[in-house]
Parts: structure tokens; C-alpha cells; sequence
């Protein structure tokens, strides 16, 4: 049989190039592509191995059909110009080409130093067979034997690597099928009449897919101006697998592999991108340059985002399966649904902690039902009760891997529990005590027996939220002259001496309630003060109480210390209800409604009377934003509870809470 030489027309420096590879199974899985382009539907990838057990040969074979005679100067003579377009169809199936302009004999050198393809073709009826043969110290010339006729009617090609030095632990290793079926998963779902073997072992992804999704992503615009599709798809799989994100062209066929760049805990899977892009980026040798070529640095970077959205979906979707199991082994600290959007987000945070414990505390979940529902119950009072403290828990108690470690941290400071949980919790006590003051100053049996000052005024000295969120309290139950002492202090004018003040006739006033804000503008010193007359709720305000607040403003008014004009004066007089002649004062046409009497000159100063329903329905409107989202509605029994806890003294006997006698009523007098 004689022999023929083929000389490469490329410079050897190139060609040397091409025989490395990251990996070994790389330079397999180009032979299997070759394989497959000839439109193969069987192939076996086998390691031929010495007496020690080391690879001496790797045989990849084919039922293709061969590589015929005249086409071999083409096919081995020169690099690049393949008839193997991609995007064309195979001669005889019709299947899309993978092709790779000639790179795949070139890496079958990454494997071993001498390289053999033998193969069979049919021509007028009549199958010939010859060889190719190649060596990595002559990569400019292989060489081929005359073609003989041969009586077997089957073709294809099988490619011989042999002189094999190195032992290729990773093509031995247990996951090289699965890292072949991720590799090989949409060309084998895609056309199911192709079988592949390795090491005797089929290559079959269905059988390994636990999951698979697909996701169109916004197209993108090529420097061409043409929109091209893109594709995301997920394959998860049953068993671990070394993970990927393979760049395919638009036909699915992977022309390079990046990392992931995501975070998946518990989940094995590869990811599929596809755009007609890649494939041109790849032959211009631009995939290495994903930060200098944007196009590509836009497509990975919402790959990985939508990957982020869908492994998260993923991972509740695991954490409702494994939630319903503690269910029905009752060792789930929560009972029914959430009644609240904080209940709601921390069961979602629950739900991923315990996940965790389930997954990394050794024996957790082999542990008896007992010991799951302490754990979780004291997982559960540490997050509701102190959510810095998991942190603890998962260093310490769990000793998970750092990096979990901070993954979890991460999720403690993005959901801001601690301060969901505190902002709830202020808003269910501000609501329950909203229906308690309900209580005080409306319920029959009770609001006749509610006192002002002892009850009452210490109430709502330490919540003056009621009357606003801006204020803050200044004076509680002092006089007019402590009231001026905290006006001056807060003006900065420590000059003015704090003589005495009095009312017209003399008196010293007793102010219920002195709130105080800044108003914001420039100048710091801008001021308001809010002065509050409280009345009993069984008291109405009539001419007397009317008298008495007009008093504390003329005070105001006609003492110079107090002038500012800086500073503005309000006068709140406070009851349920007013007398006839009391609401025409203050029902005057041409007046805001409450309005008793504003000054036009400084200082400003206004006195209103105010009824405990407008007080309430402020507040509540303020909070009803908070009740709608955290779904909270305050129960009376609940409400007064939570009042008897902090502050039975002060409330009446009638709620079954007062613990000490009342004082006698100290009213301020007119």
C-alpha cells in the first residue's frame, strides 16, 4: 500500500497552539463533534489501558460517513475554510454542522503525540477504506494510504491517539460522563437517534436532567445593526457536576465555556447561552475579551442575573417542599399563615437558616422530631428577638463554611430584619394603644373615671407621637415659667433672666403639655412649640376651659422674653366634646374650623380646641399606611395587655388593671 504526503500550508508556531487545551475531555469532545458532523449516530469514545491500569490509547469511534479520498487535501491540508460552516446541514441527515475550521485533528495532539484516523467511505456504490495519519513532531505534514475496496458496507472513521504519555487522571475520574452530557445535553435532546458511549458507559442527559428551563432574554443589537436573539437555558442535574456557563451559537452548539459567576447553594447545573454573536466573536477570537468587548460583557452580565432570578425561585420553591415535611412532622415553629408582611419576611429568612442547618448541621436531618423542633424554636426566638445574634448561631453552633457564612450575613443586612421587626413592632404598639385611648375616652363604663392628670397626662407624656411626629416633649405638667426657661434655652439667649410669669390676674398656669420641633429652613433656631390644655374626657370644653387657654397665650404674648421671630405659638385646648357656645366660637365663617383666635403681628401665636376624634383619626391616617402593609389589626383584649404590662397604674379600675389607689383629681383651674 503506498503513501501519499499531505504538507500544511500554516506556520507550525500556530499549529502548536491548537494542541493545548484547559482540559483533556476538551480535545475528546472536539473528535466527538467531528464524529457527529459526519452525521454519526453511534459514538464510542474507549480507553484502551496497560497492565498498571494507565490509558496507553484513546479510541474514538464512529458510524459516520468517513472522510472521502479526494477530500482529504482539503480537510488536512490547510486550517480555516471548512467546508463545516456553521449553520449548514450535514450532507446526508440534514443535522446543523458544529464545525470548528479544521481546530479538532489539531487538539486530538493535546492527548497524545501520534494520531491515526482510519476510515471508511462509500463511492458508487462500492466502500473504500484508507488512513490519515499524523505525529505532533511533523504537524505540517500527515500522510494517507492509497484507498483499498473493503466488503463491509458500513462507514465511518475511527481516530486511534496512541504513544499516550501522560496518565489523564480527569478522563478516568467519575464525573467525565456527566461533564460529557452537560456538554453534549441540547445537540442529544435535539436529535434522539444518536447514541454516545465513553468508557463503556452511555452518555445519556435525559436520563441525568432533574430539571431543565429555557428563557428568551431581550435581544441585542450586533455593530451591524441587526437584532439577534438570545437564549438562557438551565439544565439541572441529579448528581454533582462541574458547573458552566457554555457560549453557544444560536443552534445551541457550545464554542466556549466561562465561569458561572453565581452563587447556587444545593444545586447542580449547567447553563446554555445562545446568540448568533458567539459564534462570530469566537471565529475573530474575541471570547477571551469580556471586558473589553461590551456586547459580550452586556450578555453575561444579564445571563447571570436572570440565573441569580431563577435559582432563587429554585431555592424557595426546594425550601416550600422541605417546609411542608417539618409540617407534618410538626417541628415547624410557625403555625397557619403569616399575618403580617414582618411574619412574612421572617419566615422567608426562617426558611432559608433552616435550610442551611438541614444541609450543613452533621446529622440534622436524621435527628428525632424532638430535637428538630428545638432547634428550630431557638433558631426562631434568636431571629425574632435578636437577628444580629444568627450570626452567632451559624458561626459557632452550625460552623458553616465562611463563605456561607457571609452569604448569610449578606441575607440578614439586605432584608434589614432587625429593623422590619423593630419598625413593626412600634407600629403594633402605637395601633394597640390607639385602641386603648379609644377605650379610655369613649367607652361608657369607663371614660367617667378616667382622670386627667394622673392618668391621662402620664399616658401621653411619653407618646407624643398622638399629637404629631415632628414634636418632641419639652414640658410636662410644669409652669408658664419652665415653659420660658425651655424656650430660651432652646433660642440660645441664656441673657434673658427667668423671672417668674403670670397670668393676667396674677396666677401661675400649669401647662399639661409643651411640645417642641424645628422647623426646617436656614436658620437652626426656627421654632414651634405646642402647648397642650388636656381635659378628662368627661370634662367639655366650654367658656371656662376657653378662658383658661386664652390666659396661657396672653401670657405669651404680653411677656417680651417670650418674643422671637424665630419662634411660633400654638395653644391646643384637648376634650371629647364642646358646649354650644363653645363650638360657635370656633365654628366662626371666614375661620378654619377650630380655629379660636391667631395673632397678625409677633408674636405668632394661634389657640385651637381640638376634639380626641380629630386627634385620632390624624394619627390613625398617619398610620394606616403601616396597618394595610402589615396587615395588623389590634384586638382590644390584646391591646389593654400590652398596656397592663407597661403601665397598669395608670389606668382605671374598670380595666381591671389599677394596682395602687388613684390620687384626687388636680385640675389647673381657670
Amino acid at each position: 500500500m503506498s503513501e501519499e504526503e499531505i504538507i500544511v500550508r500554516l506556520e507550525e508556531d500556530h499549529l502548536r497552539r491548537l494542541t493545548h487545551v484547559r482540559k483533556p475531555l476538551l480535545a475528546v469532545a472536539e473528535l466527538v463533534w467531528n464524529a457527529l458532523d459526519a452525521d454519526a449516530s453511534r459514538v464510542d469514545v474507549v480507553l484502551q489501558r496497560n497492565a498498571l491500569g494507565g490509558i496507553e490509547a484513546i479510541v474514538v469511534e464512529d458510524n459516520g460517513h468517513g472522510v472521502r479520498y479526494d477530500d482529504v487535501p482539503a480537510a488536512f491540508g490547510s486550517l480555516g475554510g471548512s467546508w463545516k460552516v456553521p449553520g449548514q446541514r450535514s450532507h446526508e441527515k440534514g443535522r446543523l454542522l458544529h464545525g470548528q475550521a479544521g481546530k479538532g485533528r489539531f487538539r486530538a495532539f493535546a492527548l497524545g503525540p501520534d494520531v491515526t484516523w482510519s476510515t471508511r467511505y462509500r463511492q458508487d456504490g462500492q466502500v473504500y477504506q484508507f488512513a490519515i495519519k499524523g505525529s505532533l513532531s511533523k504537524l505540517l505534514r500527515f500522510t494517507r494510504t492509497t484507498p483499498e475496496p473493503v466488503e463491509l458496507q458500513a462507514t465511518g472513521t475511527t481516530v486511534t491517539i496512541s504513544s499516550i504519555q501522560e496518565n489523564f487522571p480527569s478522563l478516568c475520574s467519575q464525573g467525565t460522563v456527566l461533564e460529557l452530557a452537560s456538554d453534549f445535553a441540547l445537540y442529544l435532546k435535539q436529535y434522539g437517534d444518536v447514541e454516545f458511549a465513553y468508557d463503556g458507559h452511555a452518555v445519556t442527559p435525559s436520563d441525568l436532567v432533574l430539571e431543565e428551563r429555557s428563557y428568551q432574554l431581550a435581544p441585542i443589537l450586533a455593530e451591524d445593526g441587526r437584532e439577534l436573539r438570545v437564549d438562557l437555558g438551565v439544565i439541572e442535574w441529579r448528581t454533582a457536576v462541574e458547573r458552566a456557563l457554555y457560549l453557544c451559537d444560536e443552534n445551541g452548539f457550545a464554542v466556549a465555556e466561562v465561569p458561572v459567576g453565581i452563587k447556587a447553594p444545593g444545586f447542580a447545573f449547567t447553563a446554555y447561552l445562545k446568540c448568533a454573536l458567539l459564534r462570530e466573536l469566537e471565529r475573530d477570537g474575541a471570547l477571551v475579551l469580556e471586558e473589553l468587548h461590551p456586547a459580550l460583557r452586556d450578555l453575561l452580565h444579564v445571563s447571570r442575573a436572570k440565573l441569580k432570578e431563577h435559582f432563587r425561585e429554585r431555592a424557595a420553591r426546594a425550601s416550600t417542599e422541605l417546609v411542608r415535611e417539618w409540617k407534618d412532622q410538626h417541628v415547624y415553629p410557625y403555625e397557619g399563615d403569616p399575618v403580617s408582611t414582618v411574619e412574612r419576611v421572617e419566615r422567608q429568612v426562617f426558611d432559608v437558616l433552616a435550610l442551611n442547618v438541614h444541609e450543613y448541621l452533621p446529622d440534622f436531618a436524621a435527628s428525632d422530631v424532638r430535637s428538630k423542633r428545638l432547634s428550630f424554636s431557638l433558631l426562631r426566638r434568636a431571629l425574632e428577638e435578636s437577628p444580629e445574634a444568627v450570626q452567632r448561631i451559624v458561626q459557632d453552633v452550625l460552623q458553616l463554611p465562611k463563605d456561607k457564612q457571609d452569604e448569610l450575613a449578606g441575607l440578614l443586612e439586605q432584608t434589614t430584619l432587625s429593623a422590619i421587626i423593630a419598625a413593626s413592632k412600634e407600629v403594633a404598639d402605637r395601633l394597640d394603644f390607639l385602641r386603648v385611648l379609644e377605650i379610655l375616652l369613649f367607652d361608657p363604663e369607663v371614660k367617667g373615671r378616667v382622670r386627667e392628670r394622673t392618668q391621662l397626662h402620664k399616658l401621653l407624656e411619653s407618646r407624643t407621637w398622638v399629637f404629631g411626629e415632628e414634636f418632641a416633649l419639652s414640658v410636662s405638667d410644669q409652669s408658664l415659667t419652665e415653659v420660658l426657661r425651655k424656650h430660651i434655652a432652646m433660642m440660645d439667649r441664656a441673657e434673658l433672666c427667668p423671672e417668674p410669669v403670670t397670668r393676667e390676674d396674677g396666677s401661675v398656669g400649669i401647662v399639661d403639655l409643651m411640645l417642641s420641633r424645628s422647623v426646617p429652613q436656614p436658620d437652626r433656631r426656627k421654632r414651634e412649640h405646642l402647648i397642650i390644655e388636656l381635659k378628662a374626657p368627661s370634662v367639655r370644653i366650654d367658656a371656662d376651659v376657653l378662658k383658661q387657654i386664652k390666659s396661657y397665650a396672653r401670657a405669651v404674648m404680653l411677656d417680651e422674653r417670650f418674643h422671637h421671630s424665630s419662634t411660633r405659638w400654638v395653644f391646643w385646648a384637648v376634650s371629647n366634646s364642646m358646649t354650644a357656645g363653645a363650638t360657635e366660637d370656633v365654628r366662626e365663617r371666614g375661620k378654619p374650623p377650630g380655629l379660636l383666635w391667631a395673632s397678625d403681628h409677633e408674636p405668632w401665636c394661634e389657640i385651637w380646641v381640638k376634639t380626641w376624634n380629630e386627634i385620632l383619626d390624624q394619627c390613625k391616617a398617619r398610620l394606616s399606611f403601616f396597618q394595610e402593609n402589615l396587615a395588623y389589626s389590634p384586638d382590644d383584649e390584646v391591646a389593654l395587655e400590652r398596656l397592663r404590662e407597661l403601665h397598669a397604674k395608670y389606668l382605671p379600675d374598670e380595666t381591671g388593671t389599677a394596682r395602687e389607689s388613684l390620687e384626687t383629681e388636680d385640675t389647673n383651674g381657670p
